[in-house]
């Protein structure tokens, strides 16, 4: 006889997204593996809930009723670049391009393709449990 009660702990999303998964992109026509891994942490982990709320804090302190579209980008850039822990075999213009936040913004903002697979990866809690 099975328990009649479900037990939710066994969905500990948070630690799994705090550590990460990676992401293999896919080439933006064909679907096809690339040899790229972006390693990427989930909404559940606690940095990015913090970065979060301090966008929100930051706005309301701003007392910034009124977002631009620019500013919402902007934000999701900084998320996005702040969720990214290591990327492989990724280089840009012909060169080695280290995984820092502010190449990881510089990629998501030039190549909508991998920031929308990076947006898909991170938003779907599959990736980050067991």
């Amino acid at each position: 006889m099975s328990d009649p009660n479900f037990d939710l702990s066994r969905f500990e999303c948070q630690a799994r997204a705090e550590t990460g998964a990676p992401l293999t992109l896919r080439h933006p026509k064909s679907g096809a593996d690339l040899p790229a891994v972006i390693w990427l942490q989930g909404e559940d982990a606690l940095s990015y809930r913090h970065l979060l709320r301090q966008q929100i804090d930051r706005q309301l302190r701003d007392r910034q009723l009124d977002l631009t579209a620019m500013d919402l980008e902007n934000r999701l850039l900084e998320r996005l670049a702040a969720l990214t822990l290591r990327w492989e075999k990724i280089d840009y213009d012909g060169a080695e391009f280290p995984c820092t936040p502010d190449n990881a913004r510089r990629l998501y903002t030039e190549q909508l393709w991998i920031r929308e697979q990076v947006v898909s990866f991170v938003e779907d809690r599959a990736h980050f449990l067991p």
